[in-house]
Formats: structure tokens, sequence, C-alpha cells
């Protein structure tokens, strides 16, 4: 069997598949974007009322709705799996969010007596990693910014108050996650 040399061209042309393929992916999955925007918003909102109220013991309870959208979320993908296979990009980001997960839960439940009120700035930055790399894998500018912008919120939230900070996450999940992930939903729709 003879091996095809590759021209810079070819090359180029299968790259853009790639990335076109893992956009499509992504853009399916456009839902998840959306449900962890909702669900982050909901919890961190959740824990700004808590505060609020000054219950400040169990301002943290609704943080373990996380571990059942983490489920839910295994559930979604391995139900999905059955119908399209990924390609390499597509499971570089999908094991990324994985490894990212894993740390922001450990951070969140873990780590939260040492960060204290650095916990919500830290898990900012790396809910933003995760959205910026997704953004550069499938070239896509919504997702760039929305990493953006998080990433500047998780500064914004090391200069305001703690009690403050799960709102600032609320909002910030809406605007940066859940409305990209309606976005990507119209735009498979319109494909």
């Amino acid at each position: 069997m003879e091996t095809e040399k590759m021209t810079v061209e070819k090359s180029f042309e299968l790259i853009t598949q790639v990335i076109n393929q893992a956009r499509d992916r992504f853009e399916k999955n456009g839902f998840i974007y959306l449900f962890w925007g909702v669900l982050n918003a909901l919890t961190s909102l959740g824990q700004f009322i808590l505060l609020q109220k000054e219950y400040y013991a169990i301002s943290w309870y609704p943080y373990l709705l996380m571990p059942i959208g983490g489920v839910f979320t295994i559930f979604y993908f391995r139900k999905k799996k059955g119908k399209s296979q990924g390609n390499q990009i597509a499971k570089i980001v999908s094991y990324g969010w994985l490894f990212l997960a894993i740390n922001m839960f450990v951070v969140g439940f873990v780590f939260f007596p040492v960060l204290k009120e650095n916990l919500i700035p830290v898990t900012l930055i790396l809910l933003s990693t995760g959205i910026f790399i997704s953004a550069i894998a499938i070239k896509s500018r919504l997702l760039l910014f929305s990493g953006i912008l998080i990433n500047l919120s998780a500064f914004i939230c090391f200069s305001i108050q703690w009690i403050y900070q799960p709102l600032l996450m609320s909002i910030v999940s809406v605007v940066a996650v859940a409305i990209p992930g309606v976005i990507l939903m119209i735009q498979n729709k319109r494909k």
C-alpha cells in the first residue's frame, strides 16, 4: 500500500474539517452550556440569598446540586456518544472539561476552608479556562468573549466583598455561559 504525501492544502483542509466537526458537535451540545449556566446561576443566587438572610453556616447548601448536575452530564453524554463519534479535538476539549470539573468540585468541596472568600474567584478562573479552550478549539468568537468576560469577573471578585461574589457569579453564569449555550443551539438548528 502506497501512502500519499500530504500537500499543505490537503493538510489545511483536513485540519479545517476536524475543527468544523468539533464545532458542529459543540453547537449540538449548546444545551449543556445552557444547563450548566442556569444551574450555576441558580446555585450561586441561592447562596447569595442565604448570605443576605445571614444563614452563613448553610449558605453553601445550594451547591450540593452541582454533583447531581455532574451525574446528569455523564448520562447526557453517554446517551449522545452512541449517536456520534467525536474527533480528536472534541475529545481533547471534553477531557479538558472533565479535568476542570473535577478540579472545581475538589476546590469547592475540599478546599473551601482554605480558600474562603477566594473560592468563587478561583472557580471562575477555572470556568473561564474551560470556556476559553473550547473557544480556541472550535474557533468560536462567542465563547472566546465569554471566557474573557468570566476571567475578568474572577478578578473583579477579588476586589468585592465575599458576600456579593455569588451574585456576580450568578449574573456571569447567565450572561457568559447560559446565553452562549442558547446561541449555540440556535446556530445548530439553523444548519
